[in-house]
């Protein structure tokens, strides 16, 4: 644990963890994006008084831009984690698990050196301080604990929670955690009934989830550990893809995985990419304040090592194709020399060169193009001017001698007192707060008050005591942190839901619409993916059907139906359809299928307008609203 605080490792890996948990992050906010109106409309339930979230996320997605390409990243992250708790921490009827874990993480990124490498920011300070003689090399090593602590935090720490609710499941202790949600028609979005008739298979797999969770947060701190437990949760959490419509829940859970992938990994992948031989020569004058910098971002963005930048000086003789041009020719402009021996000059060399670093090829070939190579060569002629005239050094190049930045291991003053020394004592404390944090939160899970119960210290004055600390720290933690509870999957979710409801739009004219809130085999519909998928779940048709808040909290999907789709509501009406379902507490054979057979049957209908506006119930289904109000 320790050399987890005072070994560097390559920043690599936590550059593919930015770039990837923000892309992440981006289909999230534009999912909700998408559905604003469900959340945010007419008739909604969340209400943001006179700020309107819709300019919250379009500048949130410019922020995760810049977060994903390493722009301004520290004051990115910053505003990143400030949205977060403003949109995350403040949901409620629309909150669902995946929430706490990205205000973790943005907390988290804050401090983290994510744009260390791979980065616009890296490439800003590299043109900065390289100059004439020398070429800046910024540290492309952090400490370990960049890579663990947030695993401790998005992948340990949830699941040290949650077996706490687990040990005490009786679905979860019956090996049927994992089987039991994927055979509920409303909690799935595909078939996978040949796997879910595997019933040793599926047992197997659950108790594994049980032992896996339970081990994982002592274990994955050691080396030997870390590859089997990536491989086996990133296995987990694709089958949560395939099986449940919370897709951005899983691939989370990926990406933090990804800080597990040893270090030596990227850059054995790196290699396999990086060109043998160079396919592009790119001939500058080391005497040149500009050129060097312009040498600087060309390595920086040639990832596949497809160029090779050489000086002129001491370098051009030995290159056949510039024979017969002039040392003061190569001088003024730059040249440069495919594989074919074919030399291209001024803005054809910066062509070339786009063409040859492969992922840039289509912006090369857009450049060619006569219209914008017209317009390019003009711009290029007007910007390098100076250098046609007169040969830019470091005495006619207005270009000021910077200081070189202080290293991460240079003291300020005093002896010890440096930014790495900050950073160690950062991240042991803030290790040290989170297990404390996660102790408050965890304090009230089943699991301990039954241990207490055992014991019976319950109901004692040391209960009593340990709970103040649950009680007056658990929501701001919650919050601002998204240290919490988790109860994933948990038998209270399922347990009594044996309905699920179906809407039609049906025009005066005959035609019928599908609300895709729910499918017409009672799967998950395309409304109801993320946070709406466990709002409409288990907030609107929830296990406790009851009229008003069933009646209260569909509305806001049927008026954001008939907005995207144009209809007119005063020529149709709403119909609702339902479909009685099991739940089992035991293996069957079959099981999803047999949910999916069932029969639809007419429950009612929504007037959206004139004199007969309102909710109208057949005589099973107010029956069933009875039932399940009496199950309170």
């Amino acid at each position: 644990m320790k050399k987890l605080f005072l070994k560097k490792i390559d920043a690599t890996g936590l550059a593919v963890f930015r770039m990837f948990y923000m892309i992440i992050l981006f289909n999230e906010l534009l999912q909700l994006y998408k559905f604003r109106g469900i959340i945010y409309g007419q008739g909604s339930l969340f209400n943001f008084g006179e700020l309107n979230p819709e300019y919250i996320f379009k500048f949130w997605f410019v922020i995760v831009i810049l977060i994903f390409f390493g722009l301004f990243t520290r004051v990115a992250s910053i505003i990143n984690y400030l949205f977060s708790v403003i949109i995350f921490s403040s949901a409620a009827a629309f909150e669902y698990h995946v929430f706490y874990a990205y205000v973790g993480l943005n907390f988290l990124m804050m401090f983290m050196p994510v744009s260390r490498v791979v980065s616009f920011d890296s490439l800003i300070k590299k043109i900065k301080y390289s100059d004439i003689g020398s070429f800046y090399k910024p540290d492309t090593k952090v400490l370990a604990a960049n890579y663990l602590i947030p695993v401790f935090v998005g992948i340990g720490l949830v699941y040290f929670d949650s077996i706490l609710f687990k040990f005490t499941s009786p679905m979860w202790l019956k090996g049927l955690g994992m089987w039991l949600p994927a055979n509920l028609p409303m909690a799935t979005w595909s078939d996978t009934t040949w796997i879910m008739n595997q019933e040793y298979l599926v047992k197997f797999l659950g108790y594994l989830v049980i032992v896996f969770e339970t081990i994982f947060i002592f274990l994955f701190w050691f080396k030997p550990f870390r590859v089997p437990f990536m491989l086996i949760g990133i296995f987990f959490h694709l089958g949560i893809l395939l099986e449940f419509p919370i897709p951005w829940f899983a691939l989370t859970a990926v990406g933090v995985y990804l800080l597990m992938v040893p270090v030596s990994w990227w850059k054995k992948a790196g290699a396999i990419f990086k060109a043998k031989k160079p396919a592009y020569k790119f001939y500058y004058d080391v005497e040149c304040p500009l050129c060097i910098k312009t040498v600087v971002i060309i390595r920086h963005f040639d990832v596949f090592n497809k160029v090779i930048c050489l000086p002129v000086q001491g370098n051009y003789l030995n290159e056949k194709a510039l024979n017969n041009i002039t040392e003061d020719e190569l001088l003024i402009n730059i040249h440069g020399v495919n594989v074919k021996e074919k030399v291209f000059v001024g803005y054809d060399a910066y062509v070339s060169l786009l063409k040859a670093m492969l992922y840039t090829y289509p912006l090369g070939l857009l450049l060619s193009f006569q219209l914008v190579s017209n317009l390019g060569k003009k711009l290029y002629t007007y910007v390098a001017g100076n250098r046609l005239t007169q040969r830019c050094t470091s005495e006619t190049c207005p270009m000021p001698e910077i200081q070189k930045p202080f290293h991460e291991e240079q003291d300020y003053l005093i002896t010890g007192f440096n930014q790495l020394n900050l950073t160690k004592k950062f991240w042991n404390l803030t290790f040290v707060f989170l297990i404390l944090a996660q102790g408050i939160n965890s304090w009230n899970s089943p699991l301990n008050q039954n241990v207490l119960g055992l014991i019976k210290l319950r109901n004692t004055r040391i209960n009593t005591w340990a709970m103040k600390p649950y009680e007056y720290f658990s929501l701001p933690l919650i919050k601002y942190l998204g240290i919490t509870q988790h109860p994933v999957f948990m038998d209270g979710h399922f347990g009594g839901y044996n309905h699920i409801v179906k809407t039609e739009f049906h025009t005066n004219d005959g035609k019928r619409f599908l609300v895709p809130t729910i499918n017409e085999d009672g799967t998950a519909g395309n409304y109801i993916q993320g946070a709406f998928w466990v709002n409409y779940t288990f907030r609107v048709s929830s296990s406790n059907l009851e009229t008003n808040k069933f009646e209260k909290r569909i509305i806001p999907y049927l008026n954001y139906f008939s907005t995207k789709n144009l209809h007119d509501l005063q020529k149709g009406k709403f119909v609702f359809y339902v479909r009685e379902i099991e739940i089992p507490k035991d293996w069957k054979k079959d099981f999803l299928r047999e949910q999916i057979e069932k029969p639809w049957i007419k429950a009612g209908d929504y007037i959206p307008t004139g004199e007969n506006k309102g909710f109208t119930w057949t005589e099973e289904m107010q029956q069933i609203f009875e039932e399940e109000s009496s199950k309170k």
